[in-house]
This record gives C-alpha cells, structure tokens and sequence, in this order.
C-alpha cells in the first residue's frame, strides 16, 4: 500500500509540473527571447543542478517556483503587478499545489535583482538556489546574448561614450556595470560562486574586446 502511494505521489507531481511547464509557455509567449520559455528551462536546469550538489532545498518545491519565476516580473506585467501573482496563486490551487502558494510567491516575489526590499523568510533555500540560477543566466555567453537582445528590445543603444549617467542615458553596455558585473559577488550558494567566476571572467574579456574595437580607429 505505502510503495503504491508513493508510486502515485510521484507519478502526481509529474504531472503537476507538465501542467506547470504549459502554463509558463503560455504566460512568457510574448516576453522577449531573453526570458522565453528557453531562459525559464535554463533557469531551472541551473537550479536543479546547484541543489544535486548544495542538497539544502525541498527539488520538487525548487523546480516549480524556478518554472514560475518570471511569471510576475515587472518589466512585462504591466501597470497591474498583482495580476500576474493572482493568476499563479490560482494556477497552483487549480493543479493541486495550493499548498505551495505562500511559498512559491514569496520566493518569486523576493529573486528579481530589482527588488532592493526583499520581505519575508529571505533564507529560504528556494530562494537562495533559484537566485544564484536566475543570476548565472545572466552573466557568460548567454547573459551577454540576452543582454543585447533586450537592449534591442527596448530600443537602447549598444553604448554611449563619455555618459555617466545610465538612468538618464541607458545602453546596453551601462548594464553591465549597473548589474552583470556585480553578479558573481552576490551568488548564495559554494556551487553557484564557482559558476559564476568563469561567466565574470568572460564578462570582463568581452568588455576589453568591446572597447578595444570601439576605439579601434580613433
């Protein structure tokens, strides 16, 4: 009896994150392809390559709040920003998972870099995991591709010489030292530090190469 339970308990949460995998398709359908269903894949593989190693978080709890991660964020929810964590709390109950709610949302919530008021249990190691995951994503090869895939989103420039003031005047370029540069020293986790320095060191080698071929001819 306990060895069909268990069977079916695992069977249920395979089907519960096949329907969470559908539901995030759906939602990031119209984000840009820096965070695409791909991006969210990237984020999850991440995370739950971290926790083999760090085994400090709960993987099946780690797995569907890393799917859901960019649900809620505020560069493309728009002027309601409850709205998208209404419809995860109402996703989760609908799938089975209501017991998760509080703490799936309060985990997506409090991982954005951007969130400078984290509230709630920020040692969660859910957090802690899906954070260093979110955050490698945007650093390396990748987080450069991205990088310049949305600054063409949003219409920036690659790079604006001579400006010091990337709120006034943003480029692509004064993202990495607003944000991508300052990644690697704010990893959680052992696993994620070690990660992190071979994608800050390409950072760092790609920028001298940025600017070496900028100033090329002046």
């Amino acid at each position: 009896m306990f060895i069909e339970q268990f069977i079916t308990g695992i069977m249920n949460r395979k089907t519960q994150i096949k329907l969470t995998e559908q539901f995030v398709r759906d939602k990031v359908a119209g984000f840009d392809s820096g965070h695409d269903w791909w991006h969210v894949a990237r984020v999850r593989n991440l995370a739950l390559y971290i926790n083999e190693r760090e085994a400090i978080a709960d993987p099946f709890i780690l797995e569907i709040a890393a799917l859901l991660h960019d649900i809620a964020d505020s560069k493309f929810s728009g002027e309601d920003s409850e709205r998208p964590f209404s419809d995860i709390r109402h996703f989760l109950s609908g799938s089975g998972m209501e017991g998760l709610s509080d703490q799936v949302i309060e985990v997506i919530a409090n991982v954005s870099f951007s969130n400078k008021k984290p509230s709630g249990n920020v040692k969660d190691p859910v957090l802690l995991i899906l954070q260093d995951a979110d955050r490698l994503d945007a650093i390396g090869a990748i987080g450069i591709a991205r990088a310049f895939n949305y600054g063409g989103f949003r219409n920036r420039p690659l790079y604006i010489p001579d400006s010091d003031n990337s709120v006034i005047n943003p480029s692509t370029i004064s993202h990495f030292y607003d944000k991508l540069l300052k990644l690697r020293d704010m990893m959680n986790t052992p696993t994620g530090r070690t990660i992190a320095q071979e994608r800050h060191d390409f950072l760092e080698k790609f920028l001298r190469q940025f600017f070496k071929e900028w100033t090329f001819a002046i």
